[in-house]
């Protein structure tokens, strides 16, 4: 191992940070986080309990109780295995991002693996393969070492990571090319990653370590908020230019027609408007029948720009904008969605034959792989599918699909009952 690997190696030693919530501000987050936990579900509880009572007077006794009740869970926190059912890919993530780790090996690039640690909970890692559909758990660790799987699992938790983010980007890398150089790149990058942010010196201010990272993040925070100002500024010089008009002789008076357009234009371009040029893209791939999520990611355009456009309420520089009128119900939830009619019947019609979610996710992946399409579609998608046939909830709507394939999905629908009685 060469002297700054080692270096890495020596001082791989965590950096300790507490985030403190007043019993006034957490509010908020405890509605958030309702019904997400795991393994302390049963602090949560006495947490949530509590905060009922925090502002009320005469209730000290009440409150010993659930303190002291969350004090004792928290220094023998059991595992209630009944809110295994919770376990879900945002969570999988999360632990993976606290207590994950992508080994490669500098003398063996043939040797590599992902794992999860959790030491006072096996039983979450076992659950944890279960619901992926692969890894083995070696006691109080969960390893992928199969090129695939570990594909597969960046592939599922990397939109939601935050620490290990760029080493997820590095290891997929790594991964996907035969090129020696780039794989000593990746290596490189992913094993810095993995120690910088770790190293701290006595007073927790190295530059270069958790302090310097969010240093980092202040700064350039604080560029932005400077670049957006100038811009601002920038563009409300043009814009008191623009309405003074020429030798300043309308400054004070009626604006004319004129100069109220090119102010409406200077406006909608400091809200970050779109061009002419992009607006006629966008309606030209529209009415080639492509689909808003594709349009989105060719051009690289937010999905409510792509709408707006779509809607008319977006309209290029010589245009008047149309009368749009109140979205129904059904135009907000198709809009929210983000899994298209197609597939959903793929993932009732594999639930019919008893396909895992996993299963029905890789043929998903391996489908949209043959046609050059990106995966877009989640473990959770896929089980919330499940979970609204189940309770009889619409999941496609008759606008959505031709007659004859709207008939073959309500068909569909008759026969998961069937099967799932």
């Amino acid at each position: 191992m060469d002297e700054e690997n080692e270096y890495y190696h020596k001082h791989n030693i965590r950096n300790q940070f507490n985030l403190l919530i007043r019993n006034n501000e957490y509010q908020v987050l405890l509605e958030y986080l309702h019904n997400s936990f795991i393994i302390k579900e049963n602090q949560y509880q006495y947490l949530y309990e509590f905060n009922k009572l925090a502002n009320l007077p005469n209730k000290y006794e009440e409150k010993e109780e659930l303190y002291l009740k969350c004090s004792n869970l928290n220094k023998n926190c059991d595992l209630d295995e009944k809110y295994l059912t919770r376990l879900n890919i945002e969570y999988i993530s999360g632990l993976f991002d606290a207590e994950g780790c992508m080994y490669i090996n500098i003398n063996n690039f043939c040797s590599f693996y992902i794992s999860i640690a959790q030491k006072n909970h096996p039983k979450i890692l076992h659950n944890i393969q279960k619901n992926l559909g692969f890894g083995k758990v070696e006691k109080y660790v969960l390893k992928l070492y199969k090129k695939n799987d570990c594909l597969k699992f960046i592939q599922l938790v990397k939109p939601y990571l935050i620490v290990k983010y760029n080493q997820a980007e590095a290891f997929e890398t790594f991964l996907t090319t035969n090129n020696i150089t780039i794989k000593e790149t990746m290596y490189k990058i992913c094993n810095r990653e993995k120690h910088e942010i770790e190293v701290f010196t006595d007073l927790n201010q190295n530059e270069k370590g958790k302090e310097g990272y969010l240093e980092t993040l202040r700064l350039k925070s604080l560029k932005q908020q400077i670049c957006k100002e100038i811009h601002n500024k920038q563009i409300y010089r043009d814009k008191s230019e623009k309405m003074k008009g020429e030798g300043n002789h309308n400054y004070g008076k009626t604006f004319s027609e004129e100069t109220k357009k090119k102010m409406s234009v200077s406006i909608r371009d400091s809200k970050g408007g779109v061009s002419d040029e992009i607006i006629i893209k966008v309606r030209g791939l529209i009415k080639e029948g492509h689909k808003n999520i594709d349009i989105q990611n060719s051009l690289h355009l937010p999905r409510h720009t792509i709408t707006r456009i779509k809607n008319g309420e977006i309209v290029c520089r010589n245009e008047e904008k149309k009368d749009i009128t109140s979205l129904t119900q059904e135009q907000v939830n198709l809009s929210k969605r983000k899994i298209n009619a197609d597939d959903i019947i793929i993932v009732i019609e594999k639930n019919i034959e008893k396909w895992k979610p996993t299963q029905i996710l890789d043929y998903l992946i391996e489908e949209k792989n043959k046609n050059g399409i990106q995966n877009n579609i989640t473990i959770d998608m896929i089980k919330n599918i499940k979970r609204n046939l189940t309770n009889d909830k619409k999941i496609i709507y008759e606008s959505e699909l031709t007659k004859e394939r709207y008939e073959y999905y309500l068909n569909l629908l008759k026969q998961f009952k069937e099967t799932h009685i």
